[in-house]
């Protein structure tokens, strides 16, 4: 009786020093230009939420990458797990085959995706093409599928913006709604999760996209979605029904109700915008 005790003892302790060694920190990417002091609050509390769930994870890292080239070679060598990604981005790195799409945020109105607006000074006419940017000034956020890749959509093979316009580089879609306002634009390209037309009484929505994108998606590499995908998919999907402290901490965090699945064919109309501004996402290095 005693050998047999000692040997599910042992045993016990051999199962638990496994455990110990299997679990591993989990990786994610911050782009540079992300405020820190606002991130890392948010990526605390998703890592004390996922430690208290997971039996693969036992804390999330947070690498900051460069630049959007930065953040594809931290993918593609392997140096980074995931990354919360607007839908241009995560769809060059899907179609490059270098990750795969696990969840998106539910906003506390419900909302997942998002679609480009136009808006210009009241009485501007009805948006319809390329040729209303002629001499003007156009303001939007660089490399966003509701900015500059929207815009990029009206031009035909070999044809730049500054051939119609000239460009007004935002660093946020409000900043572009402000660049208009202030009249150090013409028209703004901006993501309509943002309208508020009470902060911008000038203004008025003229034209914009007619399908949506999937917003802020939590993309993983394809290493770590086969190491971690099943489980954390499960862990981040079932936060809105979690009632713990950590669970609450991180849906302050990041003003959300929960996440929802989402996969590769949620991404369709982000590709049929690539193919319409003629970018070839395999030899696409982020730079126009």
């Amino acid at each position: 009786m005693k050998l047999r005790i000692m040997v599910i003892a042992i045993a016990a302790i051999f199962l638990m020093g496994q455990t110990a060694i299997a679990a591993e920190s989990f990786s994610v990417v911050v782009m540079a230009s992300k405020n820190p002091r606002k991130e890392g609050p948010k990526y605390k509390a998703l890592g004390d939420y996922i430690k208290t769930k997971s039996s693969a994870i036992n804390g999330v890292d947070i690498k900051i990458a460069k630049s959007y080239p930065d953040a594809v070679n931290l993918f593609q060598s392997g140096q980074v797990d995931g990354m919360f990604s607007g839908s241009f981005v995560a769809s060059i790195l899907l179609q490059r085959n270098l990750a795969d799409p696990l969840v998106r945020p539910v906003s506390k109105n419900g909302a997942t995706t998002y679609k480009a607006l136009v808006a210009a000074p009241r009485g501007t006419a009805v948006f319809q093409g390329i040729s209303d940017f002629k001499g003007k000034k156009v303001a939007y956020c660089s490399l966003a599928s509701s900015g500059e890749i929207f815009a990029r959509t009206f031009l035909s093979p070999g044809e730049k913006p500054e051939d119609y316009y000239t460009v007004v580089k935002a660093k946020s879609h409000s900043a572009a709604l402000n660049a208009v306002q202030s009249g150090a634009a013409d028209y703004a390209v901006f993501k309509n999760l943002i309208w508020d037309s009470k902060a911008y009484p000038g203004l008025e929505v003229i034209g914009g996209d007619n399908a949506e994108n999937p917003n802020n998606t939590f993309i993983l590499s394809k290493d770590a979605s086969a190491k971690f995908g099943e489980e954390l998919g499960s862990i981040l999907l079932g936060l809105e029904y979690e009632n713990s402290a950590a669970a609450a901490r991180v849906k302050a965090a990041f003003g959300i109700k929960g996440f929802t699945k989402t996969t590769e064919t949620s991404f369709e109309h982000t590709y049929n915008m690539i193919e319409k501004a003629n970018i070839n996402s395999s030899s696409f290095n982020f730079q126009f």
